[in-house]
């Protein structure tokens, strides 16, 4: 049985978040971007996009339509350190 994969968290070039994604393949359909790419910003080995930031929604998780548009990808950082 394969793990759950955890959800994206999608930050916009401003770095506010607008969106979460249930699966990196979700948030590639849903921004256009390579699922390949997404990933290795979630892995901190790229840090981001064109368009996007992304991370994977882990501890902390984020949950709720309270965080979009007030969430930003630099506060979610410091959450994770």
């Amino acid at each position: 049985m394969s793990e759950k994969q955890p959800q994206i968290l999608i930050f916009n070039a401003t770095g506010e978040l607008v969106a979460i994604a249930r699966s990196v393949r979700s948030a590639a359909e849903l921004t256009k971007v390579d699922e390949n790419e997404i990933k290795l910003c979630c892995e901190n080995r790229q840090n981001r996009t064109e368009q996007y930031y992304f991370r994977y929604n882990v501890e902390p998780s984020i949950v709720g339509d309270d965080a979009f548009g007030k969430l930003t990808i630099d506060e979610y950082n410091k959450l994770c350190d």
